[in-house]
């Protein structure tokens, strides 16, 4: 069997057409955006200043959170502590 190159030519032919069919029904297809005042658009440095930021707060409160349960045990020690040297003190002055 042989292919002639009218039949390629057709073949090609076609499917431009085919091609230039569907950008056109594409075209035709997509609704024109209208403004809304709900539409917002954000620039990409905007946005990866905006991860940044919440990505730090996270961690801020993170790590403070940290640190008053790291006070709060040592704050109980310190009081205790405290309270021993008062007494040493009381002792050895009496």
């Amino acid at each position: 069997m042989t292919i002639t190159t009218y039949q390629i030519r057709n073949v090609l032919k076609t499917y431009g057409n085919q091609l230039k069919r569907r950008a056109s029904v594409a075209e035709d297809s997509v609704l024109p955006i209208q403004s809304s005042a709900d539409l917002v658009d954000i620039s990409i440095e905007a946005r990866k200043r905006q991860v940044l930021s919440q990505l730090s707060n996270k961690l801020i409160a993170k790590v403070t959170s940290r640190e008053q349960e790291n006070r709060s045990f040592e704050g109980g020690l310190g009081e205790f502590s405290n309270d021993q040297s008062a007494l040493f003190k009381k002792g050895i002055a009496s």
